[in-house]
């Protein structure tokens, strides 16, 4: 692993954190302004609004550990974390539209 890669990681999850943020916080917003949702529905969006952009924090966590302890090169598979807990989100989301 070379820390140009993992610098360069880092900066883009960090990026990648705060377009997660106002991605949930804008669909939530409209999933709430749209129906009627129940409170568990309501307390899962809420959830996600710090959930998806601490994936991005707990990879670069996890792959600069790795880097430190002299991770290879798969240790950067770590960065599709927040990509997978992305889809799992928009998944739900689009089952909740689809609902309401």
């Amino acid at each position: 692993m070379s820390l140009r890669w993992v610098v360069l990681g880092t900066v883009l999850q960090l990026m990648l954190a705060y377009f997660l943020f106002m991605l949930v916080v804008f669909s939530a917003a409209g999933m709430a302004n749209g129906g009627a949702l129940s409170e568990t529905q309501t307390g899962i969006l809420n959830f996600s609004i710090y959930a998806l952009p601490a994936t991005c924090l707990v990879s670069v966590g996890i792959v600069f550990y790795l880097y430190q302890t002299g991770g290879g090169a798969a240790s950067f598979w770590w960065y599709g974390l927040p990509l997978a807990a992305t889809a799992l989100y928009l998944a739900y989301v689009f089952t909740l539209g689809g609902s309401a």
